[in-house]
């Protein structure tokens, strides 16, 4: 067990209610070029939390941390306004373009959907007529197996959208590590060392548990992440590459998946389907993806 999943196992039910450990298929819905790019290299894009394309969906559960601290009576000062500033100051950074972060910890994900055929994603990418989108399909269980393997410490789950879970979470973890430091404060022995791991733990619990937050405008998506921590710098972290993407640097780290845990590609709503469907089968195997179950949007269009 990592460090991280054990950090999860801390807190009540937060695996539970990220993901209930079944053998499902999760979705990744992307652009056909970024498909080709996907299976021809057998690899998967996961970006770094801070530099996602909306800066508002990122600085949304420091916001709520920060509030919550707030608004949270009987929370040890000497702890809480330590665990305030950190994400004063990582709310800066996205927001402002100031800030000075606290530790060297990043955090990349990818995301995908529970749902293969999800309207509002294949908005995301389909141009007119003639253009649309595609999402591959992993199994779940072996993607997330393969990767622990390798030594990419996945954490992974569905993201919450009901803002009343996300606070109930937040102040349960609050209770928690405030109770952790307190007792720690009445030890004699190790006392300063003690403190200063609690502090660290909860700031990585709740930059953790934060990544699976959003606002319940997104809740159509259906979104579920994997997430991979790393440490920036360290030895043995993972090599880091950049993308631009509209104009903005994004770090990312490229991750080379097995082919056993492709199981489908699903093709977006198009008036050329059958075109679509034979193309698509014949580019899979080119690429050594036998037996793959190629499958057509059911939503209809509309002239």
């Amino acid at each position: 067990m990592s460090y991280y999943d054990d950090l999860l196992t801390k807190i009540p039910k937060i695996k539970k209610i990220l993901d209930n450990d079944n053998d499902s298929v999760i979705y990744h819905y992307t652009k056909p070029e970024k498909l080709l790019g996907i299976v021809s290299n057998g690899t998967l894009r996961f970006s770094n939390v801070l530099y996602l394309n909306d800066k508002a969906e990122v600085a949304y559960s420091y916001k709520l941390i920060i509030n919550l601290i707030d608004e949270t009576p009987d929370l040890n000062p000497d702890l809480f306004n330590k665990i305030k500033k950190h994400f004063e100051d990582k709310y800066k950074h996205i927001v402002d373009g100031s800030g000075e972060l606290l530790n060297n910890l990043e955090y990349f994900t990818t995301s995908f959907s529970s749902e293969n055929d999800n309207l509002t994603l294949w908005n995301n990418y389909a141009k007119g007529k003639s253009y649309t989108g595609y999402n591959i399909g992993f199994n779940k269980k072996k993607l997330i197996k393969e990767m622990g393997e390798k030594g990419f410490l996945p954490i992974y789950g569905s993201v919450i959208y009901d803002r009343a879970k996300q606070i109930k979470i937040i102040k349960n973890i609050f209770k928690k590590w405030n109770n952790l430091f307190e007792k720690a404060l009445k030890m004699k022995r190790n006392n300063k060392v003690k403190l200063f791991d609690i502090l660290f733990e909860l700031v990585d619990v709740l930059n953790i548990v934060g990544i699976f937050f959003k606002t319940p405008q997104f809740k159509n998506e259906k979104e579920y992440r994997i997430v991979i921590v790393n440490a920036f710098g360290v030895k043995d972290s993972k090599p880091t590459k950049v993308v631009e993407k509209n104009g903005l640097f994004v770090p990312y780290i490229e991750y080379f998946f097995d082919k056993t845990s492709v199981s489908s590609v699903n093709i977006g709503p198009t008036f050329e389907e059958n075109i679509f469907y034979t193309s698509t089968n014949r580019m899979l195997l080119n690429f050594g993806y036998e037996n793959i179950e190629v499958n057509r949007s059911r939503i209809p269009l509309r002239y």
